[in-house]
């Protein structure tokens, strides 16, 4: 439409100009060179507008070839971002057959060897030939670094794995990702120290909330084997109150209280019930109900106070507190053995016992810890999930 207007203000201006110089013709006279030219404005307007004319037809092979070349760019272009949704739909959904075949066209489309081409290529599939060669290029380098980490560590190569974060890190401080995977990798190795004080600076950079940073804190204490100042760093880590309760025995009354008020666990009881293991069965289950106040409302309660009734054979007392916690909770190994041994020894009732014995063979094993991040349940705590290799997800169960 505007190109409409614009072309018929030209023609009002062209006639108005031409009627205005018939009507007002005048003489124009031109001297150069001894010669003298003497016409009128019509001419001179006429032959300026047939120049101007001449001069658009002469161009119009060039504006031509400008809008063929424009338009070969456009579909240029229109290529690229097709085969750029398409890969990132494949990669999207897992789709790693047409991922491969797509790439193929890259060479086609993007400029060959070309860094768009490299990383969409990696994108689609990667292998470490390709992490190398984003490597070897400073635009794509921490690309490449990032991806030969992830290779090295899936293949087990943890030395390698840390040998290259640890080059990322002294390039690139301030990245996130890269003190993460410092940190893990260095518990990976075992090297406990260098992590506690990777451990500094991921807590400076604001990565972590302030309970995960403590947790993890605690964790590496315990492997420093500093467990009174991991307790004191995380009270509500059990594996934190067992290794405080190690190393500064005279003390394990207040931290096992401590503990099991913010997260009671059985192994806490036993290690508090093995600090008194001189008094008789009937003074550790006057102790044990004084443990249990400290938190009367977590179930694990009426385990603890079940087997300490058990072994000073106050057989009610024992059934009271398994059925109180079977109507609630589904049966465990734990409870199986218990009740089995209950019937075994304090009613004599063999029958019962058998069938608590054959319920048992049905049930997975007592784990104290569950992964966060895989579910891997475990009796052994750890500072990382030897599943998956995620540090501190360790939960008590």
């Amino acid at each position: 439409m505007s190109k409409v207007l614009h072309f018929l203000v030209f023609i009002f201006i062209v006639s108005a100009t031409v009627l205005l110089l018939l009507g007002n013709p005048g003489i124009v006279t031109v001297s150069w060179l001894g010669y003298v030219v003497q016409t009128n404005l019509v001419v001179i307007f006429v032959f300026l507008l047939l120049l101007f004319c001449l001069i658009y037809i002469l161009k119009l092979p060039f504006l031509f070839v400008d809008w063929v070349r424009v338009c070969l760019l456009r579909q240029k272009e229109t290529n690229k971002e097709n085969l750029l949704n398409q890969m990132l739909l494949a990669v999207a959904c897992g789709d790693e057959a047409s991922g491969k075949k797509l790439a193929g066209k890259l060479d086609k489309t993007f400029a060959k060897n070309s860094s768009t081409s490299l990383l969409l290529r990696t994108l689609c599939s990667p292998t470490l030939s390709l992490y190398k060669e984003l490597a070897d290029s400073p635009q794509t380098e921490l690309a490449g670094w990032r991806g030969m980490i992830d290779d090295y560590e899936k293949k087990g190569e943890l030395t390698q794995a840390l040998d290259l974060a640890q080059k990322a890190l002294k390039k690139y401080p301030k990245i996130p990702w890269i003190l993460e995977k410092n940190l893990k990798l260095q518990v990976l190795n075992g090297q406990w120290k260098q992590a506690y004080e990777t451990l500094s600076l991921v807590k400076k950079a604001g990565i972590e909330d302030e309970k995960e940073f403590l947790t993890q804190k605690a964790c590496l204490l315990i492997k420093l084997g500093k467990g009174y100042d991991a307790f004191k760093t995380a009270p509500w880590l059990p594996a934190a109150a067992l290794a405080a309760v190690e190393e500064k025995p005279k003390k394990t009354e207040k931290i096992i209280f401590k503990a099991w008020a913010l997260q009671p666990q059985f192994r806490l009881y036993k290690a508090y019930t093995a600090f008194f293991k001189k008094e008789n069965a009937l003074g550790l289950y006057k102790r044990t109900e004084k443990l249990t106040e400290q938190n009367k409302a977590a179930p694990i309660n009426h385990i603890v106070l079940a087997d300490a009734a058990l072994q000073a054979k106050l057989w009610e007392a024992a059934r009271k507190e398994l059925e109180t916690y079977m109507a609630s909770h589904t049966v465990n190994m734990q409870v199986a053995t218990m009740m089995a041994f209950l019937e075994q020894e304090g009613t004599h009732d063999r029958g019962q016992a058998q069938r608590w014995i054959n319920m048992m063979q049905t049930l997975d094993p007592n784990c104290s810890y569950v992964c966060s991040v895989c579910k891997h349940k475990t009796d052994r705590w750890d500072a990382s999930c030897p599943v998956c290799n995620s540090f501190a997800s360790f939960k008590s169960l």
